[in-house]
């Protein structure tokens, strides 16, 4: 009894109360140092590192970048100037899509591109760390890493969610911001969250505006419990942005509401539904994940809450325990006993652990670029890159290792292009894959950006410089600012002879960033006098011209139209080329028959292989011989079609796909197959 109104003290002099101090103190100094550090940095940064590098030597960004505007039409531009960011700071969304179109120009680099991607995806993912972090999840590194991982699939199939990016970062760092604001009444969080929410869709549009809107209901609802803010702040936001829709942007509310949201960055027919999905996670998968660990942490709570037990007076063996001196710091009893520390043998297994769950991104990586990949997406880009690259031997490489079965008209418009100016149009054309709507991309009944871009630039090539000229500007006004078509323009102005206009379209050229150096080149030459090279090109282009104003899609066959321009200049070896190709295509063999007078006028010393099969074709469909008088047919090509006929006449029920087999395998690229199955026959 005489104890019990002392201090118990230990061996060292500290009543009982300084030594459990001292104890809660050292533990958690050991939680600080060993439990609580931030282990995911290395395998965070890793990560990305790993995806910089495949968005660096796989996806190669500027192939992306040649992609603007045509392949990828809802690209950002951007141009410098007030007058520009003026226009971008007057709409809704207007300062993200600047950010996103000034970002975007770095694309034009392979390695600052995906620098910029990979720094895009960080940002995204240390915003969703945050958030969940705030709702109670200390470890959220592994899955704050998935929007990032989404965003880089996305990519890795040629689109540009930049913008998205963007408004769906601001939303949370907006939302993060609001949250840790410093107020208590319920009526001036409504009005700041008002003027936040306003001002997001300012920034960054509708998207912006309901990531905002979703954080702020699951944080109100599940944290705060203010049903004020929710009940009252998101329907006054949502009409503050229909006020300003109408009186101060003036823009329909409808359209208001959906800038950058979802429903505006999934749609398009080209976008594959697996990429729909994760372009709508990007928006939805923070507000998602902070609701679930919430509901997940009140569900967990409620169950494991353990009953109120009134507290003990120290005594017996507790009272010994308690008067114990304690370890010192260094020594391995100093290690307390606390929750979630492991002794040494069982550290390694949480190492381990820890190693495999970093590694869950990279495994969904991989696994969403297996199960979801499109083989012909990146030659499709590539494709469209060395076009515009005029690199035509680089797209006949590309050709040849397209996957089998897969065709993309416009991999064969470029394929058919890349023949003429390496000279093998009317000899290897069978070769590769063709579509006869590839020709001159009739295959849309009301043409999209691309296919606008790359006619007016083959019109500009065969001559038909006002349809030309036509599309281009048509391509210009529906995409503000393009570059390349308003190079296409000034060039269409010189070879017409205006130099006025063109300076007009060349000046608004040099606000571009990376074809400033063109449009200099182009001026010095309206001052100074062009390139011999410039030179060569207008004289040719020139010599083809044709004033009439002839429609492609429509009324006028593509027969007629090449027609028209080999007929207005004799000389046009791209017109008359084209113009067999399409026969070829179409099986029109007598107009081949027609045309091979014209081969002498164009520098042909003997008849091309393509055209001597379809002579061929024609005179043996009529059981006639060939006049050698006439047409001059090599005896090779005489003994290859007596072959196929032969091989050709031994088919039977019984040998059919042992024929065929045979045909293709030796006369697959040939007229004669094209001619009688109507594809090309490759293996």
């Amino acid at each position: 009894m005489r104890d019990e109104g002392k201090k118990v003290r230990t061996n060292e002099g500290e009543p009982v109360g300084c030594a459990v101090h001292t104890n809660h103190m050292l533990a958690s100094w050991w939680c600080a140092q060993h439990t609580l550090r931030p282990t995911f940095l290395p395998s965070y940064l890793l990560t990305f590192l790993l995806c910089f590098v495949y968005l660096w030597l796989v996806v190669e960004p500027d192939l992306i970048y040649y992609c603007f505007g045509t392949i990828l039409p809802d690209a950002p531009p951007f141009a410098t100037g007030w007058a520009f960011l003026r226009d971008s700071l007057g709409t809704p969304g207007g300062p993200v899509a600047y950010a996103a179109g000034f970002l975007s120009q770095g694309y034009y680099y392979a390695w600052l591109g995906a620098a910029l991607i990979t720094l895009a995806g960080l940002g995204l993912s240390e915003l969703c760390r945050r958030h969940l972090v705030t709702a109670g999840l200390v470890r959220a590194s592994v899955l704050a890493t998935f929007p990032a991982i989404m965003l880089f699939l996305v990519y890795s199939h040629y689109k540009h969610p930049l913008t998205v990016c963007l408004a769906v970062s601001l939303g949370l760092a907006l939302s993060l911001a609001f949250e840790r604001l410093p107020m208590r009444q319920p009526l001036v969080r409504v009005a700041v969250c008002c003027l936040v929410a306003t001002a997001g869709f300012w920034l960054g549009g509708a998207g912006t505006l309901l990531v905002f809107a979703m954080m702020a209901a699951v944080h109100g609802i599940l944290v705060r419990r203010d049903w004020t803010t929710v009940a009252l702040a998101l329907p006054a936001s949502a009409a503050i942005v229909w006020a300003f829709a109408q009186y101060v942007f003036l823009i329909p509310a409808r359209q208001a509401f959906v800038i950058l949201t979802p429903f505006v960055a999934t749609q398009g027919a080209d976008i594959a539904p697996f990429l729909k999905v994760l372009t709508s996670l990007l928006y939805a998968f923070a507000p998602l994940a902070v609701l679930l660990v919430l509901l997940g942490k009140r569900l967990l709570s409620g169950r494991g809450r353990a009953p109120s037990v009134p507290p003990k007076k120290i005594k017996g063996k507790e009272k010994y325990a308690a008067a114990q001196p304690l370890p010192r710091p260094d020594s391995r009893a100093s290690r307390p006993r606390i929750a979630g520390w492991k002794p040494a043998t069982h550290r390694s297994w949480a190492v381990f652990a820890r190693l495999a769950l970093s590694a869950v991104p990279v495994v969904l990586m991989a696994l969403g670029l297996y199960f979801g990949g499109d083989e012909l997406r990146k030659p499709y880009v590539l494709s469209n890159y060395y076009s515009r690259q005029k690199q035509w031997d680089k797209v006949l490489e590309l050709a040849g290792g397209l996957p089998k079965g897969k065709n993309n008209v416009y991999v064969n418009h470029d394929i058919t292009r890349a023949l003429y100016h390496t000279g093998r149009l009317p000899y290897d054309m069978f070769r590769y894959p063709q579509d006869p709507q590839a020709l001159l991309l009739t295959h849309e009944k009301r043409e999209s950006d691309l296919t606008e871009w790359k006619l007016s630039d083959i019109f500009l090539e065969l001559g038909h410089v006002n349809m030309a000229q036509k599309l281009a500007s048509e391509l210009l006004t529906t995409k503000d600012h393009f570059g390349v078509a308003l190079e296409e323009l000034g060039w269409i102005s010189i070879i017409k002879g205006y130099p006025s206009t063109a300076r007009v379209y060349l000046t608004a050229l040099k606000r571009d960033l990376l074809y400033r150096e063109r449009a200099e080149s182009l001026l010095r030459g309206l001052d100074s006098g062009f390139t011999p090279a410039q030179a060569a090109y207008i004289g040719r282009i020139r010599s083809y011209l044709r004033d009439e104003m002839a429609p492609v899609t429509g009324t006028e066959p593509v027969d007629q139209t090449l027609a028209a321009l080999l007929k207005h200049n004799p000389h046009n070896k791209m017109a008359f080329e084209y113009l067999m190709a399409c026969y070829l295509l179409t099986g029109r063999v007598d107009k081949i028959v027609e045309n091979m007078e014209r081969l002498p006028g164009l520098g042909y010393q003997t008849i091309p292989t393509l055209y001597e099969e379809a002579i061929l074709i024609y005179y043996g469909s009529r059981q006639q011989a060939v006049d050698p008088a006439k047409f001059n047919i090599s005896q090779e090509t005489l003994h290859r079609y007596e072959t196929f006929a032969q091989i050709r006449g031994t088919a039977g029920p019984q040998n059919s796909q042992a024929v065929l087999t045979r045909l293709i395998r030796d006369f697959g690229t040939s007229y004669f197959f094209y001619y009688v199955f109507g594809q090309v026959g490759l293996m």
